[in-house]
């Protein structure tokens, strides 16, 4: 069985010939360099079967990256500015913050660019049997914020209804035009992101989420079902409230399922068989504070709650493993999950 069908088939509850596994680990980022545990991890690694690549676009920033004192900065193909000092990226400007009249000389990147599918073609050209996922990252919510700034976002769907309502289908239309890509390509997923929860709820009301993006996001989903691929999105945050809204418009598989946000258990019990998981590893707790044998239970109760509908498990953290974790339960970690294979 190739690895495309192997994800297909945990995605459908189809019984898949073995539990796919997705797990980053980036080894500069730990504090504890042990050079003998991370090659008893490559180890590990290496039993995984590489079976997904994960594709995005190559856009070309408004202003490339340049360095200064430690902090690096760049303007994106939005026009929304960053900043990394060395622990992570962030926004810290806004184009269209001073109000909607911006607007009107903004430049707006464009779908079709030459170039844009240049990398991801180069992967794609190298299937090989892999589940091909492409990306539409910072779908939404979130491009909007980077666009108006947090705080403006938040209340503009109230306050400035028409203009938001104006940008938020500007935004949707540049998306669908990236989806179309991605389906003819042949890619087997189009991967989305907006981080919609805090650890307690949503960041708005439900019954606004549905009035004001809802029927945005219906038409992404549509247009990937509609290709033939699966829908998956990173949702950060308690976002249980929306879970039987994302399923109901064709959500495949949600990410990250944060234990520590959400009840793991209630999300098998009301959710399972209905949607895939992806995640769930307790990056903010287990993974850090836990004995090797913590780390186990953890994932090997995931397994059972989530992968028991003849698949509906994709194997992985809540989040980016945090720097503190200690190696050996990230060599529990590994252990526990490739034990189910």
């Amino acid at each position: 069985m190739s690895g495309r069908d192997n994800y297909a088939r945990a995605i459908g509850f189809k019984t898949p010939a073995y539990l796919p596994i997705l797990i980053g680990c980036e080894f500069s980022a730990f504090y504890e360099q042990d050079q003998a545990k991370f090659e008893r991890i490559r180890q590990l690694q290496s039993r995984i079967p590489d079976d997904v690549r994960m594709l995005g676009p190559s856009p070309k920033p408004v202003v490339e990256p340049s360095t200064e004192g430690g902090v690096t900065r760049w303007v994106d193909h939005w026009g929304t500015g960053w900043e990394n000092d060395g622990h992570g990226a962030k926004t810290e400007m806004y184009p269209l913050e001073a109000g909607y009249h911006l607007i009107a000389n903004h430049a707006f990147p464009d779908p079709y660019a030459e170039g844009l599918f240049a990398a991801a073609e180069e992967t794609l050209a190298q299937r090989k049997g892999r589940y091909m996922l492409g990306s539409v990252w910072f779908t939404l919510f979130e491009r909007l914020w980077m666009l108006r700034g947090f705080n403006n976002m938040l209340v503009d769907p109230y306050v400035e209804t028409e203009n938001w309502a104006a940008l938020r289908d500007r935004v949707l239309e540049y998306n669908l035009a990236m989806i179309d890509q991605w389906i003819e390509r042949n890619a087997d997923g189009v991967y989305f992101s907006d981080d919609w929860g805090s650890q307690q709820g949503l960041l708005m009301e439900p019954d606004d989420w549905r009035t004001y993006y809802k029927p945005s996001y219906e038409a992404m989903f549509q247009r990937v079902r509609d290709g033939g691929a699966h829908v998956w999105m990173h949702l950060c945050g308690n976002v249980t409230a929306i879970i039987p809204d994302l399923i109901d418009i064709g959500l495949n598989v949600l990410n990250p399922v944060q234990p520590q946000a959400m009840d793991v258990r209630a999300l098998s019990r009301e959710f399972g068989g209905k949607v895939c998981f992806f995640g769930g590893a307790d990056v903010q707790g287990t993974l850090i504070y836990g004995t090797p044998d913590d780390v186990k239970r953890e994932a090997d109760e995931l397994v059972e709650l989530f992968g028991c509908f003849n698949g509906g498990y994709i194997a992985s953290t809540s989040h980016s493993i945090m720097p503190e974790t200690p190696l050996d339960n990230v060599i529990a970690l590994y252990e526990a999950f490739l034990a189910h294979n």
